[in-house]
């Protein structure tokens, strides 16, 4: 009797042991992927398109000769503007300029000043006028925080701010007319 429970615990061990020496080989493909860091980046999106803002007055001369001529102008800033961060989740305006200044091929301003003589030239036609502007241009950026998954894929941390920038400085804002005319944009 003490042998044939003898045999049946050596056949029990046998047939459990041989079913552990399986298990890893016939679960592995059942198993989760080794997974992600949780690695964070940001993504820079520009909205809508370029606007300008006037930063000094407009400025015109007549061409009163018989040919084309390239006239000057020699303009002086009258306000000073400068590039503003709204922020959602941190950041500050240096953040914001050398995240986009990374993320994007525009190059941005942090701030213009008031009284600076800056020139322009213009090819005004003969017996018309040629009138220029300065002024900056600013475009919209968001920037928004992702972090990848375990399973590797994206996940929106939320939108960090947007950066209302100055992407050219100066801007010249030009017309050739036979009358006096607005420069545009």
């Amino acid at each position: 009797m003490i042998t044939a429970i003898r045999k049946g615990a050596l056949l029990g061990v046998l047939v459990l042991g041989g079913g552990l020496l399986l298990a890893p080989s016939a679960f592995a493909a059942a198993e989760e992927p080794a997974g992600c860091p949780p690695d964070t980046w940001y993504e820079v999106t520009q909205y809508g398109s370029a606007h300008y803002e006037a930063i000094g007055s407009p400025s015109g001369k007549y061409n009163s000769s018989s040919s084309t001529e390239t006239l000057r102008y020699d303009l002086t800033t009258t306000s000073s503007k400068s590039t503003t961060w709204s922020a959602e989740a941190g950041g500050s305006v240096s953040w914001g300029i050398a995240t986009v200044q990374a993320k994007t091929s525009y190059s941005v301003t942090k701030q213009t000043t008031s009284g600076k003589t800056l020139a322009n030239t213009i090819n005004v036609p003969a017996h018309k006028y040629g009138y220029t502007t300065p002024k900056i241009e600013r475009r919209v950026f968001q920037i928004e925080k992702y972090q990848d998954t375990p399973r590797c894929t994206p996940r929106s941390l939320g939108v960090v701010g947007r950066l209302n920038a100055i992407t050219a400085y100066p801007f010249f804002s030009e017309c050739t007319a036979a009358s006096p005319c607005t420069p545009k944009p």
